[in-house]
């Protein structure tokens, strides 16, 4: 993996992570993240499990919906503009957002934040403290809020985009664990 930026701030930080993504095999590393995540128990003990559908890349978590887990799959609803994220049942009919990725059609059934159980989030990167580098747009920070602690956060995130510190503004929401295809870890000191 490339250098990383000594003591940037979030925007050199996001540069790297875009760099960085380029040499990545989301595909390859998409299944070996799936894998370590069904195997995980922390997965298995959540009723309700909130996912999202991946940017071209971001980790794909798509064939997790396919096994059976005994857990209830929610995903995100993105708003086209201004707004928050919403909270929606699968199993419906899905659109492509403009940004490229699938969501749940307006019509799918609406879920409140405290329905969720465990939270799998994409970012660009993570750090070994739960801090999240996410696009910039504050939707899933936002989220988070709403959400509570009650929900396990987990990053999914390729290892070598894993770092050691990650600049963190005080509306940053932080992560428990970090799933990557080497395994399931807690993070120190916890979210």
């Amino acid at each position: 993996m490339m250098g990383q930026p000594e003591g940037a701030d979030k925007a050199d930080w996001r540069e790297w992570a875009r760099r960085a993504r380029e040499s990545i095999d989301f595909p390859g590393i998409s299944t070996a993240v799936v894998d370590t995540l069904a195997a995980w128990p922390g997965l298995r003990a959540a009723r309700t499990v909130l996912t999202y559908f991946p940017l071209v890349d971001e980790v794909n978590l798509a064939p997790l919906l396919e096994l059976d887990l005994g857990v209830e799959f929610l995903t995100t609803r993105t708003p086209d503009r201004d707004g928050t994220l919403t909270i929606h049942e699968l199993g419906g009919p899905l659109e492509v957002h403009r940004f490229g990725f699938l969501q749940p059609h307006a019509s799918a059934p609406e879920r409140a934040p405290d329905d969720i159980d465990l939270i799998l989030l994409p970012g660009l990167a993570f750090d070994l403290w739960g801090v999240r580098l996410g696009r910039g747009a504050g939707y899933y920070d936002e989220l988070l809020s709403r959400v509570g602690r009650r929900a396990v956060r987990v990053g999914v995130i390729p290892a070598g985009l894993v770092v050691d510190r990650l600049p963190r503004d005080d509306h940053d929401q932080k992560v428990s664990f970090l799933g990557t295809e080497e395994g399931v870890i807690a993070v120190a000191g916890g979210a």
